[in-house]
């Protein structure tokens, strides 16, 4: 397969999480030398955030790791769009319903914290109504399941079509 995997990172506004972990998980593509293999975006199942930024405090908490959300718009997954994708990877339980009831097939959709061990605890909370320790915490399981979900990802991208399995 030629062609970088598309990845989209799902949240539902796209200025919290899925930003979030699109850098983080960029981040780590980058240091393990697989960046060429993969093309990262995120997005958000709603479209009330559309054109904006990424929320201060996760623009604040990617700074504070080295990482910017500077250049981030946010944008919105939808039915019409669904299909410019080859993998979703879903924050939470309600991203992964609201893209399967756009069309994603159930095997394009991973859950962002499936690859630290934990068979009960699958979302990544949304800390957008809470405080900066929301921030950190949601940073922290990203980190966590970074290199579990690209080695995840290298075994889809190897298949012939470029979808899960």
């Amino acid at each position: 397969m030629n062609q970088p995997l598309r990845v989209l990172f799902v949240c539902l506004g796209n200025i919290c999480r899925s930003p979030l972990a699109e850098v983080v998980v960029k981040s780590v593509a980058d240091e393990q030398g697989l960046s060429h293999m993969f093309h990262f975006e995120s997005a958000g199942t709603g479209d009330w955030h559309v054109g904006n930024g990424a929320d201060p405090r996760s623009a604040s908490k990617a700074l504070e790791k080295d990482l910017s959300l500077a250049d981030h718009s946010a944008q919105q997954i939808t039915r019409s769009n669904i299909q410019d994708w080859d993998v979703f990877v879903a924050m939470d339980s309600d991203n992964r319903r609201n893209l399967l009831a756009m069309g994603a097939k159930p095997e394009q959709v991973l859950m962002m914290r499936a690859f630290e061990g934990l068979n009960d605890a699958l979302d990544v909370p949304d800390p957008y109504y809470g405080g900066a320790h929301g921030f950190e915490d949601a940073y922290q399981m990203l980190v966590l399941n970074a290199a579990g979900l690209l080695e995840e990802l290298q075994k889809h991208r190897l298949c012939s079509d470029g979808k899960l399995d």
